[in-house]
């Protein structure tokens, strides 16, 4: 996550996801930002952010209309602090955020921050730049990735953990079935529904549940999957 990023449609999404979710299941929220900054990480003349498409309602205010209010400020660039967006109330109320700047240099410490600040949150949001580890990444683009232990660890507490893949260049149902076998075999999860947003490029919601939780988040993530064109749902096999 960077903070151009704040509020942009892959950012609408999002928000409305995770708004959903609590109130479908109670959970206290998480939220992750693996926060880096574009100049250590990215190409200089990289100009992400910028896709704010909801912004022209229709079927984004159909999904979640007061988000989309809430968001407008943030087209300004000026406005885009992450800072200002922990306290304004967007997510809901008892939300923990961790939004230490991730460097590769110091990951095991940033992450050992990062799973004590959210001891107390039943549902932890991994929110990183592209989505999970390639074996592409370079030290440079690393903190752009969540690990897999860094995910794991947080099941391992008891949480559940989402995390966002955005899916680039790939059919991204294939996708979503190889990553969800992937860490469900890893965390010995039950497999659950992959949200599918179909924002370019599209993103992934991907799931990890305690026993426990499997049903009520399953219900949870079938009911955001229904119902809006932005949404599609992958079922689990």
């Amino acid at each position: 996550m960077q903070e151009r990023y704040l509020g942009d449609s892959h950012d609408f999404l999002k928000y409305a996801f995770l708004r959903h979710l609590h109130k479908a299941g109670g959970w206290r929220i998480g939220l992750n930002w693996y926060l880096t900054h574009h100049a250590e990480v990215d190409r200089p003349d990289s100009n992400d952010g910028e896709k704010r498409h909801h912004l022209k309602g229709g079927k984004w205010q159909a999904l979640d209309a007061e988000l989309l209010e809430r968001l407008r400020p943030y087209d300004i660039r000026a406005n885009r602090r992450i800072a200002d967006f922990e306290r304004s109330a967007i997510l809901p109320a008892g939300t923990r955020y961790f939004s230490e700047l991730l460097r590769a240099d110091s990951r095991p410490e940033w992450h050992a921050r990062a799973l004590q600040s959210l001891t107390a949150c039943d549902l932890v949001f991994l929110d990183p730049d592209n989505g999970l580890q390639v074996k592409s990444m370079t030290a440079r683009t690393a903190p752009k990735y969540a690990l897999y232990g860094e995910a794991l660890d947080y099941v391992r507490a008891g949480k559940i953990v989402v995390t966002i893949q955005f899916a680039r260049q790939c059919d991204p149902i294939a996708k979503a079935r190889r990553l969800r076998a992937e860490l469900c075999a890893m965390a010995a999860c039950d497999a659950l529904p992959v949200v599918r947003g179909r924002v370019a490029p599209n993103t992934l919601y991907l799931a990890l549940a305690p026993k426990k939780q499997t049903a009520a988040l399953g219900k949870a993530l079938t009911n955001f999957g229904l119902g809006n064109a932005l949404v599609e749902l992958i079922a689990a096999d």
